[in-house]
């Protein structure tokens, strides 16, 4: 288990480092951490941190988080932090969960773009939350366009806002040209792009059909789709990257995140909570990690790029046979053999919490 942990460690971290050549990454880490509640004001092992400094430090020294992993450890839970002096998106969700703004509108809002510089432009369009996300379209003459940008709303008055451009990557096709258009005055941004179209992330059926339920407006894709992705990919407890990358390969413009009693709507692009919402179903103690969905047995399998994944179950299961463990008794299983950990809300509740960085 130990030798596992470590190879996926440094698979992860390699994964991350080969992402971002162009600006400095730092990975820190607090393995088998039994308080998720204290995480965030922990000291921090490894990378810049150096067992001084906590996630709360290093955004105050001018870091910027730019994924987290959290996995099962050998007494609790592992959290992987990656950390770049590089912003892209930057969100502080802890401040938004109070919006000053009236009840979200899913609707796509379209307003040209003014005052346009290399970072930022103007939209007449007023009342927005920050991170809410809009591309940025072109439109030539013979009435064709092209997507130049993504963008997302860093401030917002009662008449306008100020939205800040970040890459157009919904589309990933290396085999094809990309354009070098940037935005420019006259372009339009579209606000809300595809915000109807949504994923849930929800502890048992019940929550997940009440969230459909209430917001039926939406599209909602179902999260078997999402689990048998990650099954296939072999991450049994997906990262914020892994949610966020998952979510724009299929369009979704908006995830809903069930926790507790209060559904967070988020957006896929910034992870900014754009709302949140009491939600009510029939609350049971224990929770499905990672979300509910009836595809069972989501495995960590770091050999699955040179073996065929099913076969090697297969050859697996003849030795041991069919494990009949639920998937939260296979991830925590060391914990709860010993008495240390619990399989209750807490553990989905803190788990995404931690992702969406609130308390």
């Amino acid at each position: 288990m130990k030798l596992l942990t470590k190879t996926l460690f440094a698979l992860f971290a390699t994964s991350i480092l080969s992402q971002g050549l162009l600006a400095k990454t730092t990975i820190c880490y607090k393995k088998d951490w039994k308080s998720p509640a204290t995480i965030e004001t922990t000291k921090l092992d490894g990378g810049e941190c150096k067992n001084e400094l906590s996630y709360k430090d290093m955004l105050s020294q001018g870091w910027f988080l730019k994924d987290i992993k959290i996995e099962k450890g050998t007494k609790g839970l592992n959290y992987i932090y990656v950390f770049s002096d590089k912003e892209i998106v930057s969100i502080n969700n802890s401040d938004l969960l109070n919006n000053k703004y009236q009840k979200l509108d899913y609707r796509a809002i379209a307003s040209r773009i003014s005052d346009v510089n290399e970072e930022t432009a103007k939209i007449d369009i007023g009342n927005l939350r920050v991170g809410q996300s809009a591309i940025i379209q072109h439109f030539y003459k013979n009435n064709q366009s092209l997507i130049v940008s993504n963008a997302y709303v860093i401030d917002s008055n009662e008449t306008s806002s100020t939205i800040k451009f970040i890459p157009f990557l919904d589309i990933k096709q290396n085999a094809l040209p990309t354009s070098n258009r940037k935005p420019q005055n006259g372009d339009v941004a579209i606000v809300n792009y595809l915000y109807n179209a949504s994923l849930i992330v929800a502890p048992s059926q019940d929550a997940f059909t009440a969230t459909r339920e209430k917001f039926r407006d939406n599209n909602f894709i179902h999260s078997d789709l999402f689990a048998v992705y990650l099954k296939n990919e072999g991450i049994p407890l997906p990262s914020k990257k892994v949610i966020q990358d998952y979510a724009i390969s299929q369009n979704l413009g908006t995830i809903f995140f069930i926790i507790d009693s209060t559904v967070y709507i988020v957006d896929a692009k910034t992870f900014a909570i754009l709302q949140k919402d009491t939600i009510a179903y029939n609350f049971v103690e224990n929770k499905k990690m990672p979300f509910y969905t009836r595809i069972e047995k989501i495995e960590s399998n770091i050999i699955n790029s040179v073996l065929d994944y099913k076969s090697w179950l297969g050859k697996i299961e003849e030795f041991l046979g069919a494990d009949n463990r639920t998937e939260e008794e296979i991830l925590l299983e060391d914990q709860i053999a010993s008495g240390e950990l619990k399989i209750d809300a807490a553990i989905y509740a803190n788990y995404y919490k931690t992702i969406l960085g609130i308390k």
